[in-house]
């Protein structure tokens, strides 16, 4: 399945006017992340991206986080579905050691979601997250989706008075990217309303 088959899957404009901010996408993960932004931008989205997390202490992250969110969110326009590349977040971080990739990757997952939700998805009383996990095969990929669907869980309830939802999406080691392009897509559309504190674990039997 290519990028574009959430158009044929999809109807066209269905995420017209949607604001999306994609973040944490880089090198580690570029044809996952191409293929989600192409996705919901030919169904009518508007993806910004939020750049990887700086290095540093977790306040120097958090506070570049906060500047990047409410420089998007400028001028009243609210984000509507934040979508972060947890997988390409622990990519980037290997260099630094298995361990701390992992570190980074859920503190960062963290971090661009609390800086979206406090600027943009709590006073609107709306909002959406998913996260995309680590493929099977990398280094730590099977802790990384346990913690993220842990915090999908605790975040659904936690915030569900704000009607904010979140899920975790756990590609395979051959996933296409197409599919978790298309997953993506369909749950920003108004059906993936319904989805909430679950995983949706595309890793086949065995995982």
């Amino acid at each position: 399945m290519s990028a574009t088959d959430a158009t044929r899957l999809l109807r066209p404009g269905l995420l017209d006017g949607m604001r999306i901010a994609l973040a944490g996408a880089g090198e580690g993960s570029a044809p996952t992340a191409g293929a989600v932004s192409g996705a919901c931008e030919a169904l009518g989205g508007e993806v910004l991206e939020l750049a990887e997390p700086v290095a540093g202490e977790p306040e120097v992250q958090e506070a570049h986080i906060d500047r990047e969110v409410q420089e998007i969110c400028a001028g009243g326009r609210p984000i509507d579905l934040l979508i972060v590349d947890a997988g390409a977040i622990h990519e980037g971080a290997l260099a630094g050691g298995e361990r701390a990739a992992l570190a980074a990757c859920l503190s960062a997952s963290w971090s661009f979601t609390r800086a979206v939700a406090n600027v943009a998805f709590i006073p609107a009383s709306r909002g959406r997250v998913i996260y995309l996990a680590p493929r099977t095969g990398a280094e730590h990929a099977a802790a990384a989706v346990s913690a993220l669907e842990n915090l999908a869980r605790t975040l659904s309830i936690e915030w569900s008075r704000h009607r904010v939802t979140t899920v975790a999406i756990a590609p395979g080691a051959g996933t296409p990217a197409g599919e978790v392009a298309a997953l993506c897509a369909y749950l920003a559309s108004p059906a993936g309303a319904y989805f909430s504190g679950c995983l949706l674990d595309l890793r086949g039997p065995g995982s």
